[in-house]
């Protein structure tokens, strides 16, 4: 698949929270990309947000999944 290919489904500020992410929506039949995969941004040379991205056909699934999941906490 291209680039293009994968959509961006959240932003978090650290590797962990994206890590976690990837890993509940691996778990829920989702096919992620892996975190060193994804795009990042960084400033400085620092990073300072993380992409959680899954192939497009996916997105909407992801994104409703993980609102179901705040929703519940």
């Amino acid at each position: 698949m291209s680039a293009s290919a994968f959509s961006v489904i959240r932003t978090t500020r650290t590797a962990i929270e994206a890590d976690l992410l990837i890993a509940v929506l691996r778990s829920n039949g989702l096919h992620p990309l892996d975190l060193n995969t994804a795009a990042h941004f960084s400033f400085a040379g620092t990073d300072v947000s993380y992409h959680v991205e899954v192939p497009t056909p996916e997105a909407k699934e992801a994104k409703k999944f993980l609102q179901a999941l705040e929703n519940k906490t």
